[in-house]
């Protein structure tokens, strides 16, 4: 008997390219309700600070509800430039395809802590964060910055990929 393998099969990327353009911008236009230096939302909004209140109120994970009460409240303007700053460099790198693998790792990161962080909080609903997830794993094993992004430029240019 033959052992099974996983089949190859060669596919556009161009539906993957437009899911990440659309998933990066998804990540900048997330930014508007926590922008610097004060991290204060437009009115009408949650802001960050509420959103990490709820995650301390409703853990998933006694031990990370724990983590959020006892060290980024208390080092809350660190912790909100870090995370503006991430979601900054995953929604430029989705959306113009550069460094599209880096992009997608930190954005499946940052899904994963979304994930664990707003499980139980009500009214979320969790699979948003799963799907978001699983587009981010999707782009870094498909590199959809060959599509319409600067990483195919760079490597069209450099001669690593012939145009598509």
């Amino acid at each position: 008997m033959q052992a099974s393998r996983i089949e190859t099969v060669t596919v556009p990327v161009w539906p993957i390219a437009i899911c990440r353009i659309l998933i990066g911008l998804l990540w900048l236009v997330a930014l508007r309700w926590k922008l610097p230096p004060d991290f204060i939302p437009p009115a009408g909004l949650r802001g960050l600070m509420d959103w990490m209140q709820l995650e301390v109120g409703h853990p998933f994970l006694p031990v990370y509800g724990q983590f959020v009460q006892s060290i980024v409240l208390p080092n809350f303007t660190l912790f909100a430039w870090l995370i503006f700053t991430g979601e900054l460099l995953a929604g430029l790198g989705l959306t113009l395809g550069a460094f599209t693998r880096a992009a997608s790792i930190l954005g499946l990161l940052m899904s994963l802590n979304l994930l664990i962080g707003l499980f139980e909080v009500p009214g979320e609903w969790p699979w948003s964060y799963i799907m978001l997830a699983m587009f981010h794993a999707l782009f870094i094993v498909t590199q959809p910055g060959r599509v319409w992004g600067i990483d195919g430029w760079r490597a069209r240019r450099s001669g690593a990929l012939t145009a598509p």
